[in-house]
């Protein structure tokens, strides 16, 4: 379905080519499909957020990225060996809907802090009965048993929280031994300007490790390149794309709350990670 994508900060002829590939295609089909199926469940949902999760300018990477190297893990499995899944911080999204359907044996848990989504997972599995499941919970403090899942991912989840080495011991906790963690996070598109980033660097190093083949282990070794894949590349290619609608009350809105009269679009990169449980 989607290539090996390498890990990091994508470039942009990486993205474009994705953005062209018969996998991409695939996924974006079964991302409309979902959309059109369920809808009225998603409602709710796309008020908060957006209507269309897959054309957003980080996750036309993200998605596809995660579905690969999860896609490549589960290949080397037996399709009778069931398979658990934790969707760290999900929100409601057609990757782990097209998960089970792609491999059978697989279980997905979605857990995420707002309990308001558990009628929208309800309402989705009613119609179209799925291994898919929901659970409000604490990334801080997850209801899950020691080695729970076979693997955990988080997209561009874990900028928006604190106290990660919190988080990354929990997803060690409930990890397999060998598990792996497949992870996105946004990044400012300055090197320099993350003041989090590397204490979850350093958080995750203690905890995994990179089990890469082909050179895709520094996470930030692309930050400051000219031909990464930026928020203002994006709104170049289509303002659509950016999940804020209205700069003007963007940057109003991050006036009010002492950050100033800000940059439109907010100037964004992001990185993505894929590692082994350690010990």
């Amino acid at each position: 379905m989607i290539p090996r994508l390498l890990a990091g900060i994508p470039s942009i002829a990486d993205y474009e080519q994705l953005l062209r590939s018969t996998g991409f295609a695939e996924v974006e089909r079964y991302s409309d499909g979902f959309l059109a199926t369920h809808r009225s469940a998603l409602s709710p949902y796309s008020r908060k957020w957006v209507s269309d999760p897959l054309h957003q300018w980080s996750r036309q990477w993200e998605y596809p990225f995660t579905l690969s190297r999860i896609s490549t893990e589960l290949e080397h499995k037996s399709s009778d060996q069931p398979v658990r899944i934790l969707d760290a911080g999900s929100g409601v999204t057609f990757l782990p809907f097209l998960l089970t359907e792609t491999f059978p044996n697989a279980t997905v848990c979605c857990c995420d802090w707002d309990s308001s989504l558990t009628p929208i997972f309800d309402a989705i599995n009613k119609v179209a009965p799925s291994r898919v499941e929901f659970v409000t919970a604490d990334l801080h403090e997850l209801p899950f048993e020691p080695a729970e899942f076979d693997l955990v991912y988080s997209v561009s989840v874990l900028e928006h929280t604190d106290r990660h080495p919190v988080i990354v011991d929990e997803f060690h906790r409930v990890l397999k031994p060998n598990g792996r963690l497949v992870l996105t996070v946004d990044l400012p598109a300055a090197p320099g300007e993350a003041h989090d980033t590397n204490d979850l660097l350093s958080a995750l190093a203690k905890k995994f490790h990179d089990d890469s083949v082909d050179g895709d282990t520094d996470p930030l070794r692309d930050w400051a390149t000219q031909d990464r894949l930026t928020t203002t590349y994006a709104a170049g290619l289509d303002r659509r794309l950016l999940p804020w609608r209205h700069p003007f009350l963007y940057r109003l809105s991050c006036l009010l709350s002492g950050h100033g009269w800000v940059q439109w679009p907010p100037a964004m990169t992001f990185t993505c990670m894929s590692m082994i449980r350690t010990g």
